[in-house]
């Protein structure tokens, strides 16, 4: 939200919450009859009522930058990473995804030796709020080092509120050297990751 934003949504927030005082102490006027409402015993109550309605909008500013950084979460940055059979908790796979600010992505996982290529490289982009769509991918290896085709994994994944974990869905297949698929080795399920930190 720019600034111009917060500050209609602040003057709006004033204006909702003075209305709601003013139609209280007319109310309160009213049910007194003629008498003032404003004598020695209350005047110290208005610069509470005051000091009130500044916290309230206070609050709802801070909250609305709150929301605001959530939208903003990142997927940039290391994360440890476990895909799921299907919507099991049979864990398929586990590795190390580095995203780069650029659109690349980086992994190093541990479902085969390295030997069999366990790095893959990716690229993705931004679908919608903290969701970002990934495709990734690497050769595939025979246990001689012989090449027998490619390896990709397209994964569809939402950053948490707080940028510390994102949630998701992977489809993966294989391709021989004619580019055709493998049916035996497809996969699919669900995804979890943590961020890790310097700390």
């Amino acid at each position: 939200m720019n600034s111009l934003s917060r500050s209609a949504c602040f003057a709006a927030v004033c204006a909702a919450l003075c209305l709601f005082f003013v139609e209280n102490a007319s109310a309160a006027c009213a049910a007194k009859g003629a008498k003032s409402p404003l004598n020695a015993s209350n005047l110290f109550e208005m610069p509470k009522a005051a000091s009130a309605i500044e916290s309230q909008v206070q609050d709802f500013v801070a909250e609305q930058r709150g929301n605001d950084d959530d939208k903003e979460a990142s997927i940039v940055g290391l994360w440890s990473i476990t895909y799921f059979v299907g919507r099991s908790n049979d864990i398929w796979d586990q590795g190390f995804e580095q995203w780069h600010s650029d659109g690349l992505e980086l992994s190093n996982d541990n479902a085969v030796p390295p030997s069999l290529g366990n790095v893959c490289v990716g690229v993705y982009k931004q679908i919608g709020p903290r969701t970002f769509k990934l495709r990734h991918m690497t050769w595939n290896f025979d246990t001689a080092g012989h090449l027998t085709g490619t390896f990709e994994l397209l994964q569809t994944v939402t950053v948490a509120p707080n940028g510390k974990t994102f949630t998701g869905t992977y489809v993966s297949d294989s391709y021989d050297l004619n580019g055709k698929v493998i049916p035996s080795l497809h996969a699919e399920g669900v995804l979890s990751a943590k961020r890790i930190t310097v700390e």
